[in-house]
């Protein structure tokens, strides 16, 4: 996001009638709470539902994308994406500032948003509401808002890393490479996934494919769409009264007992586990 005249981070309220960043990554920390909207997000190599009142730490150069739901680019929607988003260097404050033995715990804070961070609990309800005011604030209140924040991250328990694995972008042709994949397989996922078709759209081989693809997540091609189906049913489990039959062919499982052996594997629960403990 541009960096205004006389500031040397930025703090701005992003609307839109939906997501359309795509996959990205900046040498700017990212610190963005979810005001409204609801959709899928990738940060890193985790790929996750995201709601109204989700908070993220997302490190320097973490490739990530947010994608609001289908439900938003439809004519009739009334409600656009918003969110509050906080974006600072390493050294907006001198290269020796997170250095400091004030920031040493900070500085283990920054190391994990390396993998992504999401922010809950109490720790979340505060930094949202020094969001808020620092939307208005003047230049001396923000800064201080933003040091408040460091604070409260540095001694919180409400930080639950995304990521197994430190992810880092490339370029930014590598990144519109990536994004198109990925857009291919959101589109896709719950119907017949084809590594030929994702292929083509790097103009890459088969195999070559699916080596750049595992060297870009840390994850091969075929077990991430198998996430994005497993996320989706957990989804609809949570959300819907349908059977478990009927969620396993709307998530894009060809075979119920194949779905039932997968969802076991991730979650440790069956689908008939999973949405009990889920309810209550």
């Amino acid at each position: 996001m541009p960096l205004t005249r006389g500031n040397s981070f930025v703090v701005n309220r992003y609307t839109s009638p939906y997501f359309e960043t795509p996959w990205h990554f900046h040498e700017e920390y990212e610190l963005v709470y979810c005001e409204s909207g609801f959709g899928k997000k990738f940060i890193g190599n985790s790929f996750s539902e995201y709601q109204q009142g989700e908070m993220a730490f997302i490190g320097k150069n973490v490739p990530h994308l947010f994608k609001a739901d289908n439900s938003f680019y439809e004519p009739a929607a009334t409600v656009k994406p918003s969110s509050i988003v906080i974006q600072f260097l390493e050294d907006f404050l001198g290269t020796s500032f997170f250095n400091s033995r004030e920031m040493m715990e900070m500085k283990h804070v920054l190391s994990l948003s390396m993998n992504g961070v999401m922010i809950v609990g109490e720790t979340r309800k505060k930094i949202r509401d020094i969001m808020f005011d620092m939307i208005e604030a003047s230049k001396i209140d923000r800064l201080k808002g933003l040091i408040e924040i460091f604070g409260l991250l540095s001694f919180s328990n409400d930080l639950q890393p995304l990521s197994v694995s430190t992810i880092s972008g490339i370029n930014a042709s590598d990144s519109l490479k990536m994004h198109k994949v990925l857009e291919y397989a959101l589109s896709n996922y719950k119907e017949e996934i084809c590594i030929e078709a994702a292929a083509k759209l790097t103009n890459l081989s088969e195999s070559a494919f699916c080596r750049y693809f595992k060297s870009r997540t840390q994850k091969p091609f075929v077990s991430f769409v198998i996430e994005m189906r497993l996320n989706e049913a957990c989804k609809l489990l949570k959300e819907t009264d349908l059977s478990v039959l009927e969620i396993c062919y709307d998530s894009g499982f060809k075979n119920l007992s194949n779905f039932n052996r997968l969802f076991r594997k991730q979650y440790h629960l069956n689908p008939g586990e999973y949405r009990r403990s889920s309810q209550g």
